[in-house]
């Protein structure tokens, strides 16, 4: 019995009918799950009928050609075998098509992190990675990129995987990155003390994230640098930074500077001009070493009072009742009682340029 199994052409198994390269998938055949192929063997001019099994199981089609959608992975023997008109049957031609389950994409764990801080995300399940939005990302093409967001709050990225195949994952999978908000810390207004007075620090946070530790630094000339408000005792001029930590990790951090005097002292600058460029605008005491000032006051040459405080942190700003005062030179005093309890007062002139 003549066989035409040498004339069978399997599309899927050999390409050489160049009128049907287009057509043909060479096998073994790798499709993603819920793939639609179809496979041809000869052209529909062969005057033969057809049986197409899966895995042995017989297909409804008789032609050329037979069109399979793909719906469960594993591995599958696709085998066709003509029959021609003359009753003689070719041999049987197979070929494998392996169908691949679509990946899971997994975007890792959440994060939680401090502000002004990165994170890198860690997704897995595919060989092509997609991460959406991609706004605040290093590379959003890549499995692991560095998220830097510029802003305390929740951002929320999902993440999309192709694998070695093409299948694309079917469900996105997300990450929540948390930033905290940052910690603020106030250190204290810069001041002036005597040499070896006692210096009360006290550190202050202007957050909410809840501070669990302090250190300052540098140590030198502190009782102890480890809580929020050592006692420092100085010889010199020096810059202390503290460092507030909250229960997270976040940190945040301020500067004091302390200036150091021979003894305890009322000053006052010899001038001052109020032209509002953030220099010199306001007539002030400076207390060194002045744990209370009792007043600080300012005369015109008329002996008028134009100026009157006791809060050392305020100035006159040259003006009277709300109208400018000439430059001309006014006469001040000012009393304090220092850390020791001695009470100190001083008078001189300040002048005023306009």
């Amino acid at each position: 019995m003549f066989k035409k199994l040498q004339h069978i052409i399997l599309t899927v198994l050999l390409t050489t009918s160049l009128a049907q390269a287009k057509a043909q998938v060479a096998m073994p055949d790798s499709v993603c799950i819920g793939t639609t192929r179809k496979y041809h063997v000869n052209n529909p001019g062969v005057p033969s009928t057809y049986t197409w099994t899966i895995n042995g199981i017989t297909q409804s089609t008789i032609t050329n050609e037979i069109t399979i959608t793909w719906n469960t992975p594993g591995v599958f023997q696709l085998t066709v075998t003509e029959h021609a008109n003359n009753g003689c049957d070719g041999d049987p031609r197979s070929g494998l098509v392996y169908v691949s389950g679509p990946p899971v994409a997994d975007a890792g764990r959440d994060f939680t992190i401090c502000y002004g801080t990165t994170a890198t995300l860690n997704g897995s399940g595919g060989t092509i990675y997609h991460w959406s939005p991609a706004t605040y990302l290093s590379n959003s093409g890549i499995a692991s990129p560095v998220a830097a967001p510029p802003l305390a709050g929740t951002y929320i990225y999902a993440l999309d995987v192709t694998n070695a195949f093409g299948c694309k994952s079917i469900k996105t999978d997300s990450v929540v990155l948390t930033v905290l908000p940052p910690v603020k810390v106030f250190a204290g207004n810069d001041t002036i003390i005597t040499l070896n007075q006692p210096l009360q620090l006290n550190a202050t946070e202007l957050s909410r994230t809840g501070i669990v530790s302090w250190s300052w630094s540098p140590s030198f000339g502190l009782n102890n640098p480890n809580i929020q408000g050592p006692v420092a005792r100085l010889t010199q001029e020096t810059t202390y930074i503290v460092t507030g930590r909250s229960a997270e990790g976040c940190i945040g951090r301020d500067d004091i500077r302390v200036q150091v005097f021979a003894k305890a002292d009322l000053y006052v600058p010899t001038a001052f001009t109020p032209n509002g460029d953030g220099r010199n605008d306001f007539a002030v005491v400076i207390p060194a070493g002045i744990r209370e000032l009792r007043f600080f006051r300012i005369f015109n040459r008329w002996g008028d009072l134009v100026f009157s405080t006791s809060n050392a942190a305020k100035g006159w700003d040259g003006n009277l009742r709300g109208i400018k005062q000439n430059g001309d030179v006014f006469v001040w005093e000012a009393e304090g009682v220092d850390f020791t309890g001695r009470v100190i007062s001083k008078k001189g002139t300040v002048a005023l340029i306009r």
